[in-house]
């Protein structure tokens, strides 16, 4: 059993705050300020032109008033589909090294996503209940199907998570995940592991 793909759309921010380029970068720092944001997208028109920085603006303080946004901005932005696996925009902002993108839709401007947005995912991987709860990581590969495994789990505990990634490790392929109460993880790991799962690891 395959798991869906988180794309963009879901994760970014919608109908980001935008300048334009001929702003000041006064009036950029004062819209960043507001709405705590790190980046903007610079749009003329409907336009795209580029990414203004909080690093680009701080840069420039003592001349916030006298510099226009165009004079320091990123022009012609990696940019990613709102349609694109969350995988994708991570992989651009690693690439590129850049800690955000702005996000189209048909060429125009609907969202912005930042490496925050991706520590979401991490967090929900990880887990918010540190201590409290155990992950168990399985070779998917050869083990059997995701129903079983999750199946086989919740008639021992509770299921509090699933979820898949792909290593980089040698001989390493799709993992399945699965996070349980930490006082059950022993069972759980015990049951999975007499029913044929390969357990790789388990994170308390």
């Amino acid at each position: 059993m395959g798991s869906r793909k988180m794309i963009v759309a879901e994760l970014m921010t919608k109908n980001p705050s935008t300048v334009q380029p001929c702003d000041t970068l006064e009036a950029a720092q004062q819209t960043m300020a507001a709405g705590r944001f790190r980046h903007l997208p610079v749009v003329e028109k409907g336009t795209l032109l580029g990414v203004l920085t909080d690093r680009e603006v701080r840069h420039h303080v003592g001349h916030l008033a006298h510099t226009r946004v165009n004079a320091v901005m990123t022009p012609n932005p990696v940019t990613v589909e709102d349609h694109s696996p969350v995988e994708r925009a991570a992989n651009l902002m690693i690439a590129n090294k850049v800690s955000g993108l702005p996000v189209l839709h048909d060429g125009k401007l609907v969202g912005i996503i930042t490496a925050t947005d991706m520590l979401r995912i991490v967090e929900a991987i990880l887990g918010e209940n540190a201590g409290r709860s155990a992950r168990i990581d399985l070779d998917l590969i050869g083990s059997g199907e995701i129903k079983a495994a999750t199946t086989l789990v919740q008639s021992i505990c509770p299921l509090l998570g699933i979820g898949t990634y792909t290593t980089s490790a040698p001989k390493a392929g799709e993992v399945l995940f699965v996070r349980v109460p930490a006082a059950s993880v022993q069972g759980a790991t015990r049951a999975l592991e007499q029913y044929g799962f390969k357990v790789l690891a388990v994170h308390s």
